[in-house]
């Protein structure tokens, strides 16, 4: 029994060869106008991410004056709140209604209840 494989047998490539040029204006062309289109692409996306570092860093410091500012309206609005407190004490209205329009506190036998009968 033989168990050789069978023998191939392998002819001489012949060269093919075209006439005329080896590579042709769209086989050089195709290739270059993918790279740069992609190179278009990764400029573009590099631009983007730029603009955006950019956007960020405007609107965080927008973002902190707008805190400061809010700080200060609150140290202000407190200020103005104990303002508002001292100017309507009943000592400082007691005192300018007895100097300024000589007003006095009744007697207690000046004081009468009068009563709302229905």
């Amino acid at each position: 029994m033989n168990l050789s494989l069978p023998r191939l047998q392998v002819a001489a490539a012949k060269p093919i060869r075209k006439e005329g040029p080896l590579l042709t204006f769209g086989d050089l062309f195709e290739p270059l106008l993918a790279l740069s289109l992609l190179v278009m692409l990764v400029i573009a996306s590099a631009l983007a991410v730029i603009y955006s570092s950019y956007e960020y860093r405007r609107l965080f410091h927008q973002h902190q004056t707008l805190v400061r500012e809010q700080d200060g309206y609150r140290i202000e609005w407190g200020q103005l709140l104990l303002e508002q407190s001292a100017w309507g004490s009943n000592s400082r209205v007691e005192k300018l209604a007895s100097d300024k329009m000589e007003m006095r506190a009744p007697d207690p036998q000046e004081i009468r209840l009068i009563q709302h009968e229905r």
